[in-house]
C-alpha cells in the first residue's frame, strides 16, 4: 500500500510537471489573518431543485463574479443538505461522483461548490483551477477568502431547508476546515485529505519545486521555508477552533501531496480522533472503499443525532 499510494501521488505530480505552465513571479503578502469570518449580510434564496445555480458572490473579485453550485437531488427521504467542496483543478462533478452518490443515497441534497477559477468560473481558454493556486499570495489569499465565504453562504442557504453539512476534499477540505471554524458552522463537517500545512506542501513536495522553478523562470526569487511559513500562516486552521457539531477527518498515512503530518497536527489541535487509512492522497480520495464506508456511517450518525434532538 505504501508503494502504491505514494507512487500514484508521485506519478501525478510528475505528470503535472510536464504540463505547460506559464512562469510567474513570486509576490509576497503582508502576514495577516484571513478576512472571511465576518457576519454574512445578503444571503440568496439558494437552489430550488437540481441543476446549475448561481448568484452574485459575497466577495466579488471582478465585476459580475458569481458563486456557482451544481445541485443534485437526494435519492432517499430528505435528511438535509451536504455542501461538497471538490479538489483543486476539478473539471466536472463527475470526478467526485462516488461522494455525491453516497450522500444523495443517504437522503442529502448535494450542492457541489464550483471554486473560483474552476469550471464555469475559469477564464475562457484556461484550465479549470489553473488560476486559483498562484504565486501571487495576495491574490491567492483573496481567492481563498472568497471560497470560504461562498461555502458559508451555501451553509446559510441550506439551513433554511433543514440540517446542513460540509464535505471537503483535498484543498477543498482546507477551505471547508476554515469554514468549519466560522460562527455559523454547520451541523457536521467531513474533511478528506486536507493540506492543512500549505507551507510544508510548498517546501517539501514536487509541487513546491515546480512553483520554485516557475518563479525562477520569471526572474523572481522564491521564499525560503521560514519566510514561506510566515506568509502562509493565515491558511492554517489549527489556530481556530471548530464550531461544527461533529467533525470527521480522514488522513492517508502515505499521502505525498497534502502530507499526512499536517492532517495529524490539525486533528491534535482540534482534539479530533482522525480516521487513518493505508492510502496516498489520490488513492484515498478516489479509490478507498473503507473511507466511503466510514463517511457513510458518519453522516448516518449525524442524521440520527439530529433527528433525536429534534
Amino acid at each position: 500500500m505504501l508503494a502504491l499510494g505514494a507512487g500514484v501521488d508521485r506519478l501525478a505530480m510528475w505528470l503535472e510537471d510536464h504540463v505547460a505552465h506559464v512562469p510567474e513571479p513570486y509576490r509576497a503578502c503582508v502576514p495577516r489573518p484571513l478576512a472571511c469570518f465576518e457576519p454574512l449580510t445578503s444571503i440568496p434564496a439558494g437552489p430550488v431543485g437540481p441543476g446549475l445555480w448561481s448568484a452574485p458572490s459575497p466577495r466579488q473579485l471582478r465585476g459580475g463574479d458569481r458563486m456557482t453550485l451544481h445541485a443534485i437531488a437526494a435519492r432517499a427521504p430528505f435528511r438535509g443538505t451536504a455542501i461538497l467542496v471538490p479538489p483543486w483543478k476539478t473539471e466536472s462533478p463527475s470526478l467526485v461522483r462516488r461522494y455525491t452518490d453516497l450522500l444523495a443515497g443517504r437522503g442529502y441534497d448535494v450542492w457541489f461548490v464550483v471554486p473560483p477559477e474552476h469550471m464555469e468560473r475559469a477564464v475562457p481558454g484556461a484550465r479549470s483551477g489553473h488560476g486559483f493556486a498562484t504565486l501571487d499570495l495576495e491574490r491567492f489569499r483573496a481567492l481563498f477568502e472568497q471560497l470560504v465565504l461562498e461555502i458559508r453562504a451555501a451553509v446559510a442557504m441550506a439551513r433554511r431547508r433543514g440540517p446542513a453539512g460540509i464535505v471537503g476534499l483535498s484543498i477543498g477540505g482546507l477551505a471547508a476546515a476554515l469554514a468549519t471554524t466560522a460562527p455559523d458552522a454547520p451541523e457536521f463537517s467531513a474533511l478528506v485529505a486536507p493540506p492543512a500545512d500549505l507551507a510544508a506542501v510548498l517546501s517539501a513536495t514536487p509541487i513546491g519545486r515546480r512553483y520554485r522553478r516557475l518563479a525562477e523562470l520569471a526572474g523572481s526569487r522564491f521564499p525560503e521555508p521560514d519566510e514561506l511559513r510566515r506568509a502562509l500562516a493565515c491558511f492554517d486552521p489549527r489556530g481556530r477552533a471548530p464550531a461544527a457539531g461533529r467533525v470527521f477527518l480522514a488522513i492517508g498515512r502515505y499521502d505525498r501531496i497534502a502530507l499526512d503530518a499536517g492532517g495529524r497536527a490539525l486533528a491534535a489541535a482540534w482534539r479530533v480522533a482522525p480516521a487513518l487509512y493505508a492510502r496516498g492522497h489520490l488513492t484515498l480520495l478516489f479509490c478507498c472503499r473503507a473511507l466511503l464506508r466510514d463517511l457513510g456511517r458518519f453522516v448516518d450518525g449525524v442524521a440520527r443525532t439530529t433527528a433525536a434532538a429534534g
